[in-house]
C-alpha cells in the first residue's frame, strides 16, 4: 500500500519534447524552472519533496510514502539495475516525477497577472524533456552552464533567476549520507568534479564532444541489434551478444557526466536522482525504450533473475512481467507491474516521434520507427567521410540504398567484460589509438569508453561485498573509425589497421590493483543484408572472429 498513488501527469496524453526544443517555449521553460524551485525547495522529509522522489533510488534506504516507513537492511534504494526489470521501474518513476512536477507548474501558472489561461494551458501541457544525448551529447546551455537563467516572471516580463536545473541544494545534507565521503560534505550536487573537488564544466563538456560520435553509434547499435529482451534490457553478459544494452549505454551517460577526477553524484546510483540532469537523461532512456518497443513490438519483460538486492526485490530471486514495482502503485493498493507499462499513454504522455504514426497499424509504426532510427542515429552519407567502406557501413547502419546484390560486412567492436564489483568504486576504461593511452584532450586518438553505474565500498555497499562474481559486459564499435580512415572491413586488413593505430587502453580509478576479471578483445561478427531487404542480420553460415592480442594495456 501506498500513501500516494502514481499516475502521471493529468490534461490528457501530451508529448514529452527535446530540451533543444523545450527551452524554446518560454512558457514551458518558465514553468519548468518555477516547479523546480518549488518541489527543490520542500521539506526533505515530505513524500512530494524533490528530496523524496529522487531518494526512491537510493539513499536514504528509506521506503518510500508507506504509513511506517522502515530503512532498508540491505543497504539498497529501489532502483533495479543489472536484471531485465531495469527499464520498466524507471518508466512509473520519472512518470512520477513528472506528476509531481507537473503539479508545481499548476500552482505556477495561477500567480501569472497577465495572460491567465495560456499559463493554466501552459501548465496542463508540461513534460519532463528528454535529453536526447545520441543525437546531440552536448544539451543546451541551460542545463549545464548557466548559472542564470531568463524566465517570465508573473507580471509578464522577463527575470533572471538561479538556475535549479544545474543543481540541486541540499537542505541539509541528510544523516544517511555521513558514511559516503565527498557526499558528506558536498551541499550540492557536483558534476565532473576535479581534484578540489569542485565542478569541472569546461571538461565536461569536452568530454561529451570527444564521446559524442560513439555514443551515438551505440544507441544505434542498441537499438537495432537487440532483439530480445535479455539482450536488451540490462549489462548483464549476453550469450553471443554484440551490441549493448540499453543500461548500458546509460550507464555510460552516467559515468560521462559524474566522473571528473573523482566520482561525482550521477555516476553513484545512490546518488545520482538528486542532480536535475538525471530526470532529462532518464526521460530519453524511457523514450529509447518506446522506440525500441516499436521495433519489437511482440518482445516484452522476460524471465530473469535479479542478483542485486533492491529495497523491495531479495538478490538472488526471479523476477517477470508481473513482479511489483515497489514503491509506484496505480491506486494506493494495486502495485504498478511491468505487464501495462508498455503504453506511455496510460501515464498521459507520448514522444514526438510518434506523431506521424498515430493510429497506425503495428507494422506502420514498426517501419517508420525503423527509418527513423537509421536516419537520426545511422551512420550519415552526409559526414564527408567517402569511400567503399563508408558506403558499405551506411547501408548497414544507416538509411540503405536500393540494391540488387547480396551484401556482406563484418561488424567490428571492442568487447569488454569485468567483475562489477571488484574494485571499491565506479571506474571507466578508456580506449585509445595510442600506444601510451591518452586524454580526453585527444580527440584525434580517442576511440571510446565502458562506464560503470555502481554502489561505492564493500564497507557501505551490501551488493558490493556480496556479488563479487556479477560480470557486466560492454562494446565500443569500431566500423566507423575503420570507414573514416579508408579501410577494410576484412579480418586480415581489420587486424593490421589495430595494430598499426596501436589500439590501448586504462582503467580510470582511483585505487591502485588491477582489475584481474577484465577480459578486453577484438570482435568481428559477419553482416548480410539480402537484396531489397534495409536490416542485416548476423550470417550464421560463418564463425566470429575475435583477435585476443590486438589491445594493450596502459597503467595510468
Amino acid at each position: 500500500m501506498s500513501l500516494l498513488a502514481t499516475v502521471g501527469p493529468t490534461g490528457g496524453v501530451k508529448n514529452r519534447l527535446n530540451i533543444v526544443d523545450f527551452v524554446k517555449n518560454d512558457k514551458f521553460l518558465t514553468l519548468y524552472v518555477r516547479a523546480l524551485q518549488s518541489i527543490q525547495a520542500r521539506d526533505q522529509h515530505s513524500w512530494d519533496s524533490f528530496f523524496q522522489v529522487a531518494g526512491i533510488h537510493g539513499l536514504p534506504f528509506i521506503e518510500w510514502a508507506k504509513e511506517r516507513p522502515s530503512v532498508n537492511a540491505n543497504q539498497a534504494g529501489y532502483c533495479t539495475h543489472g536484471q531485465p526489470l531495469f527499464p520498466t521501474w524507471h518508466r512509473p518513476y520519472v512518470a512520477l516525477y513528472e506528476q509531481t512536477l507537473q503539479g508545481a507548474a499548476i500552482e505556477a501558472a495561477k500567480k501569472f497577472t497577465v495572460d491567465k489561461e495560456a499559463w493554466a494551458q501552459a501548465a496542463k501541457d508540461i513534460r519532463q524533456p528528454f535529453w536526447d544525448w545520441g543525437f546531440q551529447f552536448v544539451p543546451p546551455d541551460e542545463v549545464i552552464k548557466n548559472e542564470q537563467i531568463q524566465i517570465v516572471d508573473y507580471n509578464g516580463q522577463k527575470v533572471s533567476v538561479p538556475n535549479p536545473i544545474l543543481r540541486y541544494h541540499f537542505h541539509p545534507i541528510d544523516p544517511s549520507f555521513s558514511r559516503y565521503r565527498d557526499f558528506n560534505t558536498w551541499t550540492t550536487t557536483v558534476r565532473n568534479p576535479d581534484r578540489s573537488r569542485k565542478e569541472d564544466i569546461p571538461g565536461l563538456i569536452r568530454k561529451m564532444g570527444i564521446e559524442a560520435d560513439q555514443i551515438r553509434e551505440k544507441t544505434y547499435n542498441m537499438l537495432k541489434f537487440n532483439d530480445n529482451w535479455e539482450f536488451f534490457s540490462n549489462h548483464s553478459v549476453g550469450d553471443d551478444q554484440h551490441a549493448n544494452s540499453l543500461e548500458a549505454v546509460h550507464d555510460d551517460i552516467h559515468g560521462i557526466v559524474g566522473y571528473g577526477k573523482i566520482p561525482g553524484h550521477m555516476t553513484v546510483p545512490f546518488f545520482a536522482a538528486f542532480d536535475p540532469i538525471f530526470w532529462l537523461h532518464h526521460a530519453n532512456v524511457d523514450r529509447l525504450l518506446s522506440l525500441w518497443h516499436a521495433m519489437n513490438p511482440d518482445v516484452w519483460v522476460t524471465l530473469g533473475e535479479n542478483l542485486d538486492a533492491t529495497m523491495s526485490i531479495a538478490a538472488d530471486t526471479q523476477v517477470t512481467q508481473d513482479t511489483p514495482l515497489e514503491p509506484f502503485y496505480e491506486t494506493k493498493d494495486k502495485v504498478w507491474t511491468s505487464a501495462p507499462v508498455t503504453d506511455t499513454n496510460k501515464f498521459g504522455y507520448s514522444y514526438p516521434d510518434f506523431d506521424a504514426v498515430i493510429g497506425g497499424s503495428k507494422d506502420l509504426v514498426k517501419a517508420a520507427i525503423n527509418d527513423l532510427v537509421d536516419t537520426r542515429y545511422g551512420t550519415s552519407r552526409t559526414r564527408g567521410v567517402a569511400g567503399p567502406a563508408f558506403n558499405l557501413l551506411a547501408n548497414f547502419k544507416g538509411v540503405t540504398d536500393d540494391h540488387e546484390d547480396h551484401l556482406q560486412m563484418w561488424d567490428w567492436s571492442i568487447h569488454v567484460t569485468f567483475k562489477k564489483f571488484e574494485l571499491n568504486d565506479s571506474f571507466a576504461l578508456l580506449f585509445y589509438f595510442a600506444a601510451n593511452g591518452g586524454t580526453f584532450e585527444q580527440k584525434e586518438s580517442f576511440v571510446g569508453s565502458i562506464n560503470t553505474f555502481r554502489g561505492t565500498t564493500a564497507e557501505t555497499c551490501v551488493n558490493c561485498r556480496e556479488n563479487q562474481d556479477l560480470v557486466q559486459e560492454g562494446f565500443i564499435h569500431l566500423n566507423d573509425l575503420i570507414a573514416r580512415d579508408g579501410g577494410s572491413f576484412e579480418p586480415d586488413s581489420v587486424r593490421q589497421y589495430l595494430q598499426e593505430k596501436q589500439l590501448s587502453y586504462q582503467i580510470y580509478t582511483d585505487e591502485q590493483k588491477p582489475l584481474t576479471s577484465l577480459r578486453v578483445r577484438v570482435e568481428g561478427r559477419p553482416l548480410t543484408l539480402p537484396p531489397s531487404e534495409s536490416h542485416p542480420t548476423l550470417d550464421t553460415t560463418q564463425p566470429k572472429v575475435t583477435f585476443d592480442d590486438l589491445v594493450t594495456f596502459v597503467s595510468t
